[in-house]
């Protein structure tokens, strides 16, 4: 299991890098949308908090919620105050949030963990 959770907290921080890359870039550098851009949001942070519940450990799955979901809101914070041409946005918050929210539950109860 231990090797498990370094692994996770691996893939979690690449996950986290990848996430501000393309988060901070300039808008007309940016790949081209795959989903709209609620959803990308929302598949981002599913995928970032997914690894980092199993690096916490499932049982600790709303901290990966929480520090997901901060992470987030210090990114749209980033898109409000750069020169990108993004702009912070409290929708995009909340999307990030609600994948958080998907992507640690569904680790945690694929994990069978009790309350």
């Amino acid at each position: 299991m231990r090797l498990i959770r370094r692994l996770a907290a691996f893939a979690a921080l690449m996950v986290a890098i990848v996430v501000a890359y393309l988060s901070l870039m300039p808008v007309d550098e940016g790949p081209a949308p795959v989903f709209s851009d609620k959803v990308n949001h929302f598949l981002a942070y599913a995928g970032l908090a997914a690894p980092l519940t199993l690096a916490l450990h499932p049982k600790r799955w709303l901290s990966a919620v929480i520090v997901a979901t901060v992470y987030g809101i210090g990114l749209e914070f980033a898109q409000a105050m750069g020169d990108a041409g993004r702009e912070g946005s409290v929708l995009d918050a909340l999307a990030n949030f609600l994948g958080a929210l998907a992507g640690a539950a569904l680790i945690r109860f694929s994990a069978g963990v009790r309350p």
